[in-house]
């Protein structure tokens, strides 16, 4: 575990590993069948709020409310 090959190619590994991690997670391995499976949530997006249609209101003083 001294020797300086072992650590050197340690290095080589892990960035290897980040690499492919990397490239799968981005969608790069696709046209080889690898990647991870798309989220589709339509639900949510029916459940979105226009911005647009909200309208703000003010506040309530402390003092009215009672």
């Amino acid at each position: 575990m001294n020797s300086k090959y072992f650590w050197r190619n340690v290095v080589y590994a892990l960035a290897a590993i980040n690499l492919l991690f990397w490239l799968w997670n981005d969608g790069g391995l696709r046209f080889l069948g690898l990647g991870p499976k798309p989220v589709q949530e339509p639900h949510r997006v029916e459940n979105q709020v226009d911005p647009e249609l909200l309208t703000i209101k003010p506040a309530a003083s402390a003092a009215s409310s009672h």
